[in-house]
């Protein structure tokens, strides 16, 4: 099990107290997107409107809309910045890390 089923509840719990909040997609992300004819740049801040868990295989992830009238992006909270002015930012930063983590020594074995 990649994530603690607590400490997941926890932060969706929290998130969703922040909502909505600002997030920009990373550069590989927003870079496979393009791939796909899919409007996204890292640079673009977009709003989290919404936040769901996707199991083990996707973890937390987050529903963005990225405003203009453009297609709305579910992305997982590991493929996201979020600002370090946010009050999420150490929880998400402690979530990214440790499921990363978790992700290459999965893959290892």
């Amino acid at each position: 099990m990649l994530d603690d089923p607590e400490e997941t509840r926890q932060l969706l719990e929290v998130m969703r107290a922040c909502m909505p909040f600002e997030a920009r997609l990373t550069p590989a992300v927003a870079l496979h997107l393009r791939s796909k004819s899919l409007a996204a740049d890292a640079t673009d801040h977009h709003v989290v409107r919404d936040v769901s868990y996707a199991g083990d295989e996707g973890g937390i992830v987050c529903h963005l809309d990225p405003g203009e009238g453009r297609q709305a992006i579910v992305a997982s909270l590991t493929h996201l910045l979020v600002p370090d002015s946010s009050p999420l930012a150490a929880e998400v930063a402690r979530y990214q890390k440790r499921r990363i983590k978790r992700l290459k020594r999965q893959s290892r074995a």
